[in-house]
């Protein structure tokens, strides 16, 4: 029954899209608090969900262990020796071996998309074959809508500027600003510039961007906010096609999220202060 808990807590869990880890013994010697199969849940500051592998020092240790692994983002096997006899060892009378795996379930990674157009529509299928979350938002209603992004689980249309403020925006989100007028994609990267978001493109030529970035400028926005800023947007790769320039984002978020060293179009810190 303890088992079935921890396995409906954690359905739960990632179907709200929250970061959990999930910790089992899978081998153990001697003598121990429990054995294999045993489970806890565990969220990212190391906070018990559910379950137990033990309690005391063991399950102390398993649990910050856990919470690593979750800000790591890695999932690992762990070796707890129960005794006192080394430095290694945990403090316990028992004596025994534990082998636990840490499984982690991480939280998925959002895209929001302002543009419905077509670079928006190819970009929004690749990326929900990444696993990502896609938010659209756009005004236009013979764009945004659920036929042309079916992948999408939101489609916000009206205001973009007022839609926006209804998006949650946190360091696990990217933003892709896709818009239909130039006017509109300054705004929008006015807006959101100085989030915690993980990624921010914009799409638009060389003399737009530098033009963006010198009004934002005017505007008493700082050079260090505006270098955060990946624009021109995409990777290098070539290609002009509404599917290659949607690959081109979707690789250079893909490099950012796994901190690659890869060949961005956006502007060299150097020439963003010219």
């Amino acid at each position: 029954m303890e088992s079935f808990k921890v396995i409906e807590k954690l359905v739960s869990m990632v179907a709200q899209n929250e970061p959990v880890a999930l910790v089992t013994i899978v081998e153990s010697s001697g003598s121990t608090p429990r054995g294999p199969g045993s489970m806890m849940l565990v969220d990212k500051k190391g906070v018990l969900l559910e379950g137990t592998i033990g309690g005391g020092i063991l399950e102390e240790r398993a649990k910050s262990d856990a919470a690593e692994c979750l800000r790591a983002n890695e999932s690992k096997l762990f070796l707890y020796e129960l005794s006192a006899d080394n430095e290694k060892s945990l403090p316990m009378i028992c004596g025994g071996n534990i082998r636990c795996f840490v499984k982690v379930f991480p939280q998925k990674k959002q895209l929001i998309i302002v543009g419905a157009g077509h670079v928006g529509e190819k970009l929004c299928k690749m990326a929900s074959i990444l696993g990502y979350t896609v938010i659209v938002v756009d005004d236009r209603e013979n764009r945004a809508t659920k036929d042309n992004f079916p992948e999408a689980s939101h489609i916000f249309l009206g205001d973009i500027l007022e839609n926006l403020k209804e998006v949650p925006i946190d360091e696990n989100t990217c933003i892709v600003i896709v818009t239909h007028a130039h006017e509109y994609d300054q705004a929008v990267l006015e807006a959101v510039i100085d989030s915690s978001a993980l990624y921010i493109g914009m799409i638009g030529s060389t003399s737009k961007v530098r033009k963006c970035f010198d009004n934002l400028r005017k505007k008493g926005i700082s050079d260090e906010l505006i270098s955060k800023v990946y624009s021109p947007i995409g990777l290098d790769i070539g290609g002009e096609s509404p599917e290659e320039i949607a690959l081109s984002i979707m690789a250079q978020i893909q490099a950012i999220a796994y901190k690659k060293t890869v060949p961005h179009l956006k502007l060299s810190e150097e020439a963003i202060m010219k």
